[in-house]
């Protein structure tokens, strides 16, 4: 039986071929973690900052302020 490859499946395999040799192994240990996080049902960066009330909101309006605005020196 043939497999189908998914266009998601098929990007990541064009990606994986174009990093080069020596990063490779640095691909795949995320890759690891992220299936481990995955098998314990673990939420995604994504999902678990989505889950903040209000974070979202605040990340696109801080996106949208001119970066010149902010000050090179943290006040704490």
């Amino acid at each position: 039986m043939e497999r189908i490859i998914l266009p998601i499946e098929n990007e990541l395999k064009n990606i994986v071929e174009q990093i080069p040799e020596k990063y490779r192994a640095t691909v795949l240990e995320y890759a690891k973690t992220i299936k481990m996080k995955a098998d314990k049902g673990e939420l995604s960066d994504t999902e678990y900052l989505e889950n903040i009330p209000g974070m979202a909101e605040s990340i696109i309006r801080e996106f949208k302020i001119d970066k010149s605005k902010y000050s090179d020196k943290l006040d704490w």
